[in-house]
């Protein structure tokens, strides 16, 4: 899992670890990494999901340490920098395609091999309502561009790729962890922090997860799924009326 060491990933992580899943942590910060990881039993990778390099190296070590890799969470992300987008330094909107994108890219790419090799596998890629709320009222200047526009790439992809592995017996899916009080969202929402109608609480991404990887949402695979929003545990029952609607999918309509 990477973006393990903090926030949604660090709870994300405790839960599959205290599930017994054989589990390795991956994080930019040598140092928080290997705290979160000694807390809840973990192999600790310290990673830049967006150096393709070491991606593939990271991912060669946790096979060689903890076995096939089944499951993989891409929770890696930034926000950016609020404000508009004029005001924005090229480098720092780059840098959040960089992880919240390529960074995905790079470690679903890096588990797909062994994947296919064994026909088996899941990815779940942590998405944002980001990729979707209407600006109609006004420009959204809290939260930059470059994450709303990441983010809903993160969703086409997941879905290109769900499609593309299908029939390799792997599974995609892009969750939102709805609203999650975090040094992320500190300096989005300070306004409304007080506010408990505005958060969900990171177990239910946690949840879901460990529902997905249950494979009873394999018929949806590709899909884009809200933690505390849909009422995932029913899915399994509305797989084919999900399809025939072409719901819970990023579309033009």
């Amino acid at each position: 899992m990477t973006g393990a060491s903090r926030g949604i990933g660090q709870v994300v992580a405790a839960r599959l670890a205290s599930s017994g899943y054989r589990l390795a942590v991956a994080a930019r910060s040598a140092s928080h990494i290997r705290q979160t990881a000694g807390e809840i039993g973990a192999l600790p990778v310290e990673l830049d999901v967006s150096d393709a390099a070491a991606v593939e190296a990271a991912v060669a070590a946790v096979e060689a340490e903890l076995g096939a890799i089944d499951l993989l969470v891409n929770n890696a992300g930034v926000a950016g920098e609020a404000g508009f987008t004029w005001d924005q330094s090229p480098a720092d909107w780059w840098r959040v395609f960089e992880v919240n994108v390529l960074g995905t890219f790079l470690c679903s790419r890096a588990v797909l091999p062994g994947m296919r090799a064994r026909r088996r596998g899941r990815i779940v890629n942590i998405g944002s309502n980001a990729a979707f709320f209407s600006l109609a009222d006004g420009p959204e200047e809290r939260i930059s561009a470059a994450y709303m526009a990441s983010k809903a790439a993160v969703t086409r992809f997941t879905e290109a790729l769900a499609a593309e592995a299908r029939a390799e017996g792997i599974s995609a899916f892009t969750i939102s962890p709805g609203t999650v009080k975090s040094e992320m969202t500190a300096g989005i929402f300070q306004a409304e922090w007080d506010d408990p109608s505005l958060w969900s609480p990171p177990e239910l991404a946690a949840d879901l997860i460990e529902f997905i990887d249950s494979g009873a949402l394999d018929g949806l695979s590709g899909r884009y799924i809200h933690a505390a929003r849909d009422d995932w545990r029913a899915l399994p029952g509305r797989i084919p009326e999900v399809i025939e609607a072409d719901g819970m999918s990023q579309r033009v309509r």
